[in-house]
């Protein structure tokens, strides 16, 4: 064990003469431990001991010059400098143990004279760790960069500050010298990566023999825990891509190595021992949350029988206890261990869980597909009124498989829930929308279409892409609008004009629907029905009120203004004296009114479409919407209806206003700009 474990605790307590005792006796035997002695002496600096550390520090300076330990002195030399008041005392012993250390390297006069170490204006102690930095990088030497893998130096060059390496993919890549510290992992003989530039054939042959050894000894070299991407990188040349995933699945099984985290983010470490990495795991576990637990588990249990037997006992005996706290977690856990290797005993019956009368809630809280799809599955064996279950599980389920898993188990048992789950989803898509996705796609990929696969679907699918409930399915809510899927089939195999033509005319401004599905929907409701490819004409919108209003006035004008007109112009024309008779002149004029009104009514109501509050879409302003819009304390609301209902002095305006061209299409918390003030659109709501 490193000395310096020992001296820790001795320092902690204050009994600093034993720790110089036990610093001088390992200083005898072998001096060349430099890390340990540095971080021995770092400790007692942290505690005010720096005059101690300094004396130890330059005893073992001197013991390394015995020896010609000259790039250990070089470090050592550089640490008792680092805090030193006259750093400039080192300059001479820094110089001659530099100089001794790397006299031989082909870059070392030349760095040398770029720092200019023999300015006395400087501070040696600074140049000498940029010297031992720099000479690091000299050609020849090998290094591992993260996303390169393995290389070697080519080019040191001091004048420009950079170094260029060679890597297997990769030749000539600069880096300065700077950023190399930090970006360069020094390969040292024995470290495995160098090894695959000594011996590249051997390296893979080894590694492809001893998968588990191969990853210990790439932990080993690098001295750090590492992420599966990071060993991937380091490997790069080593494991052939097309063989990694078997390489890793043989790899992680080494019992020294330990796993830390999950996913992408876990990392992987070295212990020297079987029994210090199960040590590890059983610390971990024993902090962690139940769910963690199982998670450490499924990792482990493989490492030994008694830790697999000591996971499972403890996560079945913990299990039990939150039985009603988290039935959900509990019925997970115990499913979960069966398939473990650990040996448990639990006098607990997890069944009990699924015939209790909260059993669909608890299904729904587990989080795995899979094991809900078992808990489902369990629940029809032993619950006695598993329909009831089944039918209550539908709308907590989000997945597609376990949503067609209870609806075919519900129609081979031939009960009506099925027929009301799917009405229930078709009243309320916005309720229930991973319901009505799915329902959408299973009549999709029907190969005849229900009754319910009609105008009214399409129309509520589209509704669906402007709804927030909707976000994450949009996607694939979009793709029934491609050629050959459900929304052109409807309109293929579904015999209603009027449907159509409203399909036909949303289209025309239907912004949540690609241009290209648009125009599939569109050719295809042509094909069907040439008539709509001719041009309409612009619809009158109208509430009912306003049209039944309207059509009295008409049948009125029809059957007793035109008649009783037309009588008193006759009784005129009989008084003789044409030109002079003023009844004949009125009455005259009062037919070309009453004919140029019935005429405009006319064509007015044969191009009326009535507003149906029900059918209104509020995510935007648009005809039939009652706004709130606010200008700081300054409130006012706008309807906008047709032209019948246009009242501007009550805030009810044509949709062919100017105010209301400057509204529509802008959804709530939108600035608009009209009569020459802006305006906050607070809220919109039917105008009913």
């Amino acid at each position: 064990m490193p000395f310096n474990q020992d001296a820790s605790p001795l320092i902690q307590a204050g009994q600093f003469e034993k720790v110089e005792e036990l610093y001088m006796a390992e200083l005898e035997k072998d001096p060349l431990r430099v890390e340990e002695f540095l971080e021995t002496a770092k400790s007692l600096r942290k505690v005010d001991e720096r005059s101690r550390a300094d004396a130890l520090l330059g005893l073992l300076a001197d013991a390394l010059k015995e020896k010609g330990a000259w790039p250990e002195r070089v470090k050592v030399l550089r640490e008792i400098g680092r805090l030193s008041r006259n750093p400039a005392n080192l300059r001479g012993p820094l110089e001659e143990a530099i100089t001794n250390a790397y006299k031989d390297r082909p870059s070392f006069k030349k760095i040398m004279q770029q720092v200019k170490f023999n300015d006395p204006s400087g501070n040696p102690v600074e140049k000498a760790e940029k010297v031992d930095n720099w000479l690091m990088f000299e050609v020849g030497e090998p290094f591992f960069m993260a996303g390169r893998g393995a290389g070697v130096v080519t080019e040191l060059n001091p004048d420009l500050a950079i170094c260029r390496l060679d890597f297997e993919k990769e030749k000539r890549v600069s880096v300065p010298l700077g950023a190399a510290l930090k970006f360069l992992t020094p390969l040292p003989k024995g470290h495995l990566l160098r090894e695959k530039i000594d011996n590249p054939a051997g390296a893979q042959q080894s590694a492809q023999a001893d998968p588990a050894g191969t990853f210990a000894r790439i932990l080993q070299s690098f001295r750090r825990a590492m992420t599966v991407s990071e060993v991937r990188d380091a490997l790069i040349g080593i494991v052939p891509e097309a063989k990694w995933s078997s390489w890793w699945t043989s790899a992680r099984k080494h019992p020294q190595i330990v796993v830390a985290g999950s996913g992408t983010k876990a990392s992987y470490s070295w212990s020297v021992s079987s029994d210090i990495a199960d040590q590890k795991v059983k610390k971990e576990f024993a902090s962690a949350s139940l769910r963690d637990k199982l998670e450490l588990a499924k990792k482990h249990s493989g490492r030994s029988k008694d830790l697999a037997d000591y996971f499972s006992s403890t996560i079945a005996a913990e299990a039990e206890k939150n039985a009603k706290v988290d039935p959900a977690l509990t019925w997970e856990t115990f499913a979960v261990l069966e398939k473990l290797p650990g040996a448990f005993q639990s006098t607990f019956d997890p069944t009990s869980l699924l015939t209790a009368p909260m059993a669909a809630r608890t299904i729904g809280q587990i989080p795995d597909r899979l094991l809900r799809e078992k808990a489902l599955k369990s629940v029809a064996e032993v619950h006695p009124d598993w329909k009831k279950v089944y039918g209550e599980s539908f709308f907590l389920e989000d997945d597609p498989r376990n949503l067609t898993l209870i609806f075919e188990k519900l129609e081979k048992s031939q009960s009506d829930i099925k027929d009301r789950l799917i009405d229930e989803t078709l009243r309320n898509p916005r309720r229930h929308p991973k319901a009505f996705y799915w329902y959408t796609k299973k009549i999709n990929e029907s190969q005849t279409l229900p009754d319910k696969a009609n105008y009214s679907l399409l129309f509520q699918i589209l509704e669906a892409l402007t709804s927030d409930e909707f976000g994450v399915l949009r996607p694939r809510l979009k793709e029934l609008f491609d050629k050959g899927a459900l929304g052109i089939r409807i309109v293929m195999h579904t015999d209603n004009e009027d449907q159509a033509r409203k399909l036909a005319e949303t289209l025309v401004r239907y912004g949540s629907l690609e241009e290209y599905r648009r125009e599939n929907l569109a050719n295809a409701l042509h094909m069907k029905y040439p008539s709509l490819r001719e041009p309409q004409v612009e619809p009158l919108y109208a509430t009912a009120e306003s049209l039944t209003a309207k059509r009295a006035e008409f049948e009125n004008l029809k059957k007793v203004e035109i008649p009783a007109n037309s009588k008193a112009l006759q009784e005129a024309r009989e008084m003789g004296d044409l030109r002079e008779n003023f009844e004949y002149k009125a009455a005259r004029a009062r037919a070309e009114y009453l004919s140029a009104r019935v005429g405009e009514l006319s064509t007015e109501l044969s191009r009326v479409r009535v507003l149906d509050p029900a059918q209104i879409d509020t995510s935007v302003v648009r005809i039939g919407t009652k706004v709130l819009l606010s200008n700081g304390d300054v409130r006012r609301e706008v309807t906008i209806l047709g032209p019948w209902e246009s009242a501007p002095e009550h805030g009810v305006y044509s949709n062919q206003s100017d105010v209301a061209k400057a509204l529509i299409g802008h959804s709530v918390s939108e600035v608009v700009s009209f009569m020459g003030n802006d305006y906050v659109i607070e809220t919109i709501d039917k105008w009913m």
